[in-house]
């Protein structure tokens, strides 16, 4: 799966906590026996906890 058109598109709907986070995840050793909705769950997490910047 190619990761960085997925990280652009994030940062162009303005989801730059998500695209981080997934940039994190990948490089994180062992993040492929969290399973989907765990992945998921910490990349909405990142999101929410950004601050907005306007």
């Amino acid at each position: 799966m190619l990761h960085h058109p997925t990280i652009d598109k994030l940062h162009a709907l303005r989801l730059g906590g998500m695209a981080a986070a997934l940039a994190e995840q990948q490089a994180q050793e062992g993040i492929e026996r969290l399973c989907f909705e765990e992945r998921l769950g910490l990349l909405v997490e990142r999101e929410a906890s950004e601050p907005d910047v306007e």
